[in-house]
């Protein structure tokens, strides 16, 4: 199926506004299924720096680890413009919720695991907060550089509720640079 068709399937062109209370969180979040390498496939937003880069941006790799306190420890793989690897390090703090966290130094204030079945696929909710400027993210995981369609279903589903369209967000081209950042 061609990109741009593929993503006009992943995204609805309606443009809704949605409260954060009525974003679902997953139902029983279970970290120790949710750790492991996830690879970010989609993301849509309304933050302009990622509206301007989106059509360079390539597909980072995650590394999840659940933390004794609930937390959820992070570790990302950048691929950079010019062939390398940016690692980054970061810790989801536990929210009021199970499967609901922040991250004050993304300044990430809500995130939100809004479905998953573990195996496949993941699709999260993250609002950020910076210089007083509120943006909408949307990211699609998958346990495989690749789509997953049923993750890609639940995301298209949840963006116009969220205030995201089609032209907000892209399919993350796989990249070998960060492919064995973890190793």
């Amino acid at each position: 199926m061609p990109q741009a068709l593929l993503i006009g399937s992943v995204f609805v062109l309606l443009r809704l506004s949605l409260g954060q209370d009525q974003v679902p969180i997953q139902a029983n979040f279970d970290a120790s299924q949710f750790q492991g390498t996830w690879y970010v496939v989609g993301v849509a937003s309304d933050d302009q720096d990622f509206l301007n880069s989106k059509d360079d941006t390539k597909m980072p790799v995650v590394l999840v680890t659940p933390l004794d306190n609930g937390d959820l420890a992070l570790k990302f793989g950048y691929p950079t413009p010019d062939g390398g690897c940016r690692k980054m390090l970061t810790t989801f703090t536990k929210g009021a919720a199970d499967g609901q966290f922040s991250d004050a130094a993304m300044a990430q204030t809500d995130i939100r695991v809004v479905s998953t079945d573990y195996k496949h696929f993941a699709v999260l909710y993250v609002e950020t907060q910076k210089a007083g400027v509120r943006s909408v993210w949307l990211q699609l995981y998958a346990r495989a550089p690749e789509l997953f369609p049923e993750g890609a279903q639940k995301m298209q589903q949840l963006a116009p509720q969220v205030g995201l369209n089609p032209s907000q967000g892209a399919l993350l081209p796989q990249s070998d640079q960060c492919a064995g950042a973890f190793s």
